[in-house]
């Protein structure tokens, strides 16, 4: 199966975990979450020369266990010249909060945020992008999508010719555009509130940058960082714009580590312990004092583990924890 197609890259892939274990691992934290979406998957069919694609439909994980299909959402994305490509799946995401879903309507090809009301187990209000949402000469299968933490933000990102990313900010809401990002290398996420974003850019001297910029697309900070951040991705953006959380180490001897991009300051860390061999796929603030953890551990399918730290003591918690399903070709779990 696929591993999750997402605009972050796997991060720490192979860290050198201990055999400590998380004490409430056993039992996730399903009651006390609002969450209504796990995640979004899509099944794998094999053809007869042994080819794998996507097939079916894409379909929601919900946290109690039930599985919805999102039967007006693309499977297949469109190329430049309006071919349908079958070796990959259409750009999607969920919103952290589990609450929204952003993908390419197969009716007419739009670009639409649906809420979903998992309550009542029910699809909500459809918000409609404008036309066009991708330029002339870039098609689907170049293209991601990323949904704030609570759905009222969306990015919709592409890759040009140079290689490099472009990507279009939305009020999801208002259903316009508020701004662009001009070329960087990879998006690293929405601040906590949405207010901003965070990407990676790297520079002429082949080193590694970092930007944030407001969702009008306006800088806010550009800086190279040091080398113990720039070389621990994921990161995550604060909603103060300027607070970057990342990981090092694992173990018993992880660190969550600080560090003001307006500044280009180290803020200090707090120790917290990891679960042996995971490795970490998402970092998002979820609070003003908490960080939110997507751990994975792959072996015939992914496991998930969704852990939330305290900024300050280091204090862990399991929100969630599942299994992808069996015969999954690509899975976008929500954000935190």
């Amino acid at each position: 199966m696929r591993h999750p197609t997402r605009p972050i890259s796997m991060g720490m892939i192979g860290l050198a975990l201990s055999t400590l274990t998380i004490s409430a691992a056993a039992a996730p934290a399903a009651a006390t979450a609002h969450h209504s979406i796990r995640y979004a998957s899509v099944d794998a069919c094999t053809a007869k020369d042994g080819t794998t694609t996507p097939c079916h439909t894409w379909r929601l994980d919900l946290l109690d266990g039930r599985r919805v299909a999102l039967k007006d959402a693309m499977l297949w994305p469109l190329n430049a010249k309006g071919k349908t490509v079958k070796e990959l799946q259409a750009p999607l995401s969920v919103s952290g909060d589990g609450e929204s879903v952003a993908y390419f309507r197969k009716s007419d090809h739009r670009l639409v945020v649906r809420e979903f009301h998992g309550a009542a187990h029910a699809m909500g209000p459809v918000h409609v992008m404008p036309k066009k949402a991708l330029p002339r000469g870039v098609g689907m299968d170049d293209a991601w999508l990323r949904l704030s933490q609570d759905g009222a933000r969306l990015v919709l990102g592409y890759s040009v010719k140079d290689g490099s990313s472009r990507a279009r900010i939305f009020d999801v809401a208002g259903a316009s555009e508020t701004g662009a990002l001009r070329a960087f290398d990879t998006f690293r996420g929405f601040s906590g509130d949405g207010s901003a974003v965070l990407v990676e850019q790297n520079t002429e001297e082949n080193t590694t940058g970092l930007g944030v910029y407001d969702t009008g697309g306006d800088e806010l900070a550009r800086v190279v960082p040091p080398q113990i951040v720039a070389a621990n991705v994921p990161w995550a953006l604060s909603s103060d714009d300027r607070t970057v959380a990342f990981v090092t180490g694992g173990g018993t001897k992880a660190r969550l580590r600080f560090y003001d991009a307006m500044a280009d300051q180290a803020g200090g860390s707090v120790r917290f312990s990891l679960p042996p061999d995971a490795s970490i796929d998402m970092i998002d603030w979820t609070g003003e004092h908490e960080v939110t953890l997507h751990l994975v551990r792959s072996e015939k399918v992914d496991r998930v583990t969704i852990l939330r730290v305290d900024t300050r003591t280091g204090k862990t918690r399991v929100r969630d924890s599942y299994k992808v399903r069996a015969g999954t070709f690509s899975y976008q779990s929500c954000g935190g």
